[in-house]
């Protein structure tokens, strides 16, 4: 008779439990139009529709990007995705809110493998449930954004990782498929940049024992396989733009806004002046016009503004309110997400020194605060870290209650003694 298992039971609830959730948000979500909750949803939608009624990557009015005209405001990964969606069961948002849901689910799976590999079954299980239940997750389940999509490849990426980490030698064929998945994931969002910078070093100081020759040859293949995956992308860029761009044309917009949020204006607004200012050229010549005037605004500020904007970034980052007021729902919400910021890094860097997949867990996840405290940091970009975070504060827990089980343990032994 097999024993039972509670770790497996768990996750099964988690995902019964995460599906129920989204089915539930479904019937809310049904009753407004998903591409009146976000203008990112709009441009992405449309993008999709161009691709697959044979009128190339062109998008329409949004912030720098010019409607009817080629764009790199947005890297093609999901933007691929929903015209592979639209190819298969039509143009519908709904098919493709679906996909996600789906997506999602896969997700919670994803959030037990990795912390299943970098803690053990159990704080996998859990780490799952929470991550199935989190209601700003799965709000951003029902947006056609990135986010979802992104979530599901970067937790892909990084259970690659932690397996290569944990074994003596890789293959090379892992390489490829984590240099291509890499690439991917980078086609997606940007931000994964991080990845490269946290798990080669430490890829290279597990290995050091090793031939720097064979080393070397790990990190060449895996940077080809990533370097073949976004060529594609850099060519057609370079073939519009004159410029090989292998990223997307958001980062010098946000950059740019970054420098000046904290007047109150309205982005939209900006961006509309910005555009009619410059109304001859092109979304490439904007970007970099927008990259020289964030530096010069940064220029002109004195040391106390920009300690007063990066701390402007950090209330943003994690949703809170321009004014604390311990009463809202929004203020408790945004301080819920700072306790599982503080724990959740903690937690991915207590044993780091013996445990290198939690290391670069933790790594990614302040590096990438970091990108966001110094550029700009929207609640929203939170999201892909919330999994990474759920990881390191259920391993604190499990610490904690493995510490605590010891000393209860100890003291009943030391009452219990003649």
């Amino acid at each position: 008779m097999h024993k039972f298992d509670k770790t497996r039971l768990i996750l099964i609830i988690a995902v019964l439990l995460g599906l129920l959730l989204r089915i539930n948000a479904w019937r809310e979500s049904t009753k407004v139009s998903v591409l009146t909750q976000s203008t990112d949803s709009v441009m992405y939608n449309t993008l999709a529709k161009n691709l697959l009624n044979g009128k190339g990557y062109v998008g329409c009015d949004h912030m720098i990007a010019r409607e009817g005209k080629p764009t790199a405001f947005y890297a093609p990964t999901y933007p691929l995705y929903l015209a592979f969606i639209y190819g298969l069961f039509g143009p519908s948002e709904r098919a493709a809110l679906i996909s996600q849901i789906l997506i999602a689910l896969a997700t919670v799976l994803l959030v037990y493998f990795l912390a299943k590999h970098a803690y053990g079954k159990m704080e996998g299980s859990i780490a799952a449930l929470i991550f199935a239940c989190v209601p700003q997750i799965i709000h951003y389940n029902y947006l056609l954004i990135s986010e979802t999509l992104y979530m599901f490849l970067e937790l892909s990426l990084l259970i690659l990782a932690v397996t290569i980490l944990n074994k003596e030698r890789p293959t090379v064929f892992s390489m490829v498929i984590t240099g291509f998945l890499f690439g991917v994931t980078y086609l997606c969002r940007q931000v994964i940049v991080t990845f490269p910078i946290a798990f080669l070093p430490i890829f290279w100081f597990l290995h050091k024992g090793s031939a720097v020759k064979r080393l070397a040859k790990y990190t060449i293949i895996f940077s080809i396989a990533a370097v073949l995956v976004i060529t594609p992308w850099a060519v057609r860029n370079y073939m519009v733009f004159g410029v090989p761009i292998i990223g997307a044309a958001t980062g010098p917009a946000t950059l740019w806004w970054g420098t000046i949020e904290s007047k109150g204006q309205e982005l939209g607004i900006l961006v509309d002046r910005y555009r009619e200012k410059y109304a001859n050229k092109n979304e490439y010549q904007l970007s970099q016009m927008m990259v020289r005037d964030a530096e010069k605004n940064l220029q002109r500020m004195s040391y106390r503004k920009k300690l007063g904007l990066f701390w402007l970034r950090f209330k943003e980052l994690f949703g809170m309110p321009e004014r604390l007021d311990l009463r809202s729902s929004q203020t408790l919400c945004s301080f819920s997400y700072v306790i599982l910021a503080l724990l959740g890094t903690i937690g991915l860097f207590i044993s780091s020194r013996v445990r290198h997949d939690r290391l670069l867990l933790g790594l990614i996840v302040l590096l990438t605060m970091v990108i966001y405290i110094l550029t700009l940091g929207v609640f929203r970009y939170l999201m892909p870290l919330v999994p990474l975070l759920i990881v390191g504060f259920v391993g604190l827990l499990s610490r904690i209650a493995s510490a605590l089980i010891t000393l209860i343990r100890a003291n009943s032994d030391g009452l219990t003694e003649p």
